[in-house]
């Protein structure tokens, strides 16, 4: 069974190392093609990777200075409980609030609160809120989506929340029934100015995409950015699921506490213009950890929920949202640098390709993170890319070091021969110098002729050189049947190694004593000097060249 395996091994190790190189590059598209046609999550971006990435940014698309959140914060909670208790204030507050915002000019007042219930024990307050509600025009209010499961249980009709809710058919189609929160009070719902405010996280709990409307049975749900979007007159995406362009900081846009809006709104101090809220877009919402308004997004893992919608209305109104490659895209990136891989390492020495195995994927990597550093708006992910080039090369490099060493063995190969043939075998070595850096000691394994049945190659060289450094003294033997036969072949070499070798010399051929003991004081090693010194002295002008030490690659 050993001799067995060992006779496998030596003969892959005569196969071309081009076929070897090209059947693994092979391998591995295929493998890129099941992955992202075929196996769940192929062709979405690296979660990780992305993570990562937008973490460590150096550079983001400027956040737009018109989007203003006004945030209900600890100090806020902390100022306003002496007048007004604990949260939930009286909605009278919220109502001071908006009428303010509205008279400096905002553009755009987005409740990042959900009004689903009443305030039985301010009744009077919850009327000044839906009063002020009623004479405003530019604000807009959340809904909430629940579990669509529970679709089929609710009471709500589509067609219940104009605005809110579209029909998408040209022809009437009963209206489904919805699993919703809506705000509580008429005057809410009149606006039409409604969307949902969900966020939807990835398996990993993780908010990098949001979801933009929703359809169902013909009907359309649009989300609170989609829906402010309607009325801005900026443009709406062709796809629901947007990937989020985060900015550098979680909290990077202006932020005015909302103690200090409701001080002003009732002062005479907020009657002068305030140049932060003239025509922008205004989100009222909570940053106070005990509101429990709080995401897992890429930047952190308690981001306030506030500032993620802040994110996607500025997605929405500067088209930043980040687009992905399409799979094809990924499948012809991936083809396309297993390629160039397999290409490259043809002209890449031993040392080089053991550099690739770290360089390229930091490279592939480094690409994949400064596509985050652009106004480009893609993510080029290349990870699928850096983990087949850190597979490639690192294989690619433990197989030529097995293959030299497998084809290095001069002695155990020679005792081979010499137990296992059935019938004579002839023995001749060959000695070539090629041109220093101008040879690859893989190509001339791959000219050795096919009558040799078996065959040792050693480069020779200085121990401490790297082997692209080497004079490039190669020393081959092979073994067999007829001794013409691989007379010849080895004298055929010159013409089949590219580039040519600079000199050669071909040994005489002898006869193997087949089944016989090895000798207890033969050392190969002395042997392979013996027929270098006659080579060495066969070229005239070598004959000053010290004996060179042995050294197998």
């Amino acid at each position: 069974m050993k001799q067995q395996l060992q006779r496998w091994m030596h003969a892959l190790s005569r196969v071309p190392h081009d076929r070897i190189r090209w059947t693994l590059i092979a391998l591995l598209a295929l493998w890129a093609t099941v992955h992202l046609l075929w196996l769940p999550g192929g062709a979405t971006t690296d979660k990780s990777t992305y993570d990562q990435m937008v973490k460590r940014r150096i550079w983001a698309p400027a956040h737009d200075p018109s989007i203003v959140v006004v945030d209900i914060d600890e100090a806020s909670l902390d100022q306003m409980k002496a007048e007004f208790g604990r949260w939930p204030w009286p909605r009278e507050t919220l109502a001071g609030a908006l009428d303010w915002l509205e008279q400096q000019g905002a553009r755009a007042v987005v409740f990042d609160i959900l009004f689903a219930d009443v305030d039985t024990l301010n009744p009077s307050s919850d009327l000044a809120f839906s009063e002020t509600v009623a004479a405003s025009r530019h604000s807009f209010f959340p809904i909430l989506r629940l579990n669509p499961a529970n679709d089929g249980i609710s009471q709500l009709q589509a067609d219940q929340l104009p605005g809110f809710i579209t029909r998408l058919a040209p022809t009437p189609t009963p209206p489904p029934t919805l699993a919703l929160v809506p705000p509580v009070f008429k005057s809410v719902v009149d606006t039409t100015r409604l969307g949902f405010h969900n966020i939807y996280p990835d398996p990993d709990g993780v908010n990098r995409y949001y979801t933009l409307w929703e359809d169902k049975q013909g009907w359309r749900m649009w989300s609170l950015p989609a829906r402010l979007s309607q009325e801005m007159g900026w443009h709406i995406p062709d796809k629901p699921k947007q990937l989020i362009q985060f900015n550098l900081r979680q909290d990077n846009y202006t932020r005015i506490p909302f103690s200090e809006v409701w001080r002003l709104s009732q002062s005479r101090e907020g009657a002068k213009p305030d140049p932060r809220l003239k025509n922008a877009v205004v989100i009222v919402g909570a940053t106070a950890t005990n509101l429990f308004d709080i995401k897992v997004t890429p930047l952190d893992i308690t981001q306030p929920g506030v500032f993620v919608l802040a994110n996607v209305i500025d997605n929405m109104k500067n088209q930043r949202f980040l687009k992905e490659l399409s799979t094809e895209s990924h499948l012809i990136i991936a083809w396309l640098a297993l390629l160039l891989m397999g290409m490259a390492s043809k002209y890449l020495n031993d040392e080089q390709v053991k550099w690739c195995v770290l360089v390229v994927p930091v490279l592939l990597m480094l690409v994949s993170f400064l596509s985050l550093q652009t106004e480009w708006l893609y993510f080029l992910d290349l990870s699928s890319s850096a983990s087949h080039s850190l597979l490639f090369f690192s294989v690619w490099s433990v197989y030529k070091t097995w293959r030299s060493k497998e084809l290095g063995q001069l002695q155990l190969l020679r005792e081979h021969v010499v137990h296992t043939s059935n019938a004579q075998m002839h023995e001749c070595f060959a000695v070539l110098q090629f041109d220093k850096g101008q040879w690859n000691p893989h190509d001339v394994m791959d000219a050795l002729p096919p009558q040799a049945t078996t065959a040792a190659i050693l480069s020779v060289g200085v121990m401490t050189e790297q082997t692209h450094q080497q004079p490039g003294l190669i020393y081959i033997v092979i073994w067999g049947h007829s001794a013409k036969d691989i007379e010849v072949a080895l004298r055929s070499l010159p013409e089949v190694c590219d580039p040519a070798p600079r000199r050669f010399y071909v040994g005489e051929s002898k006869l193997l004593a087949i089944h016989s003991k090895p000798m207890p004081d033969y050392n190969h090693f002395d042997e392979v000097l013996q027929n270098l010194d006659i080579a060495l002295t066969y070229w005239t002008d070598e004959r000053a060249l010290q004996t060179p030490i042995l050294q197998p690659h």
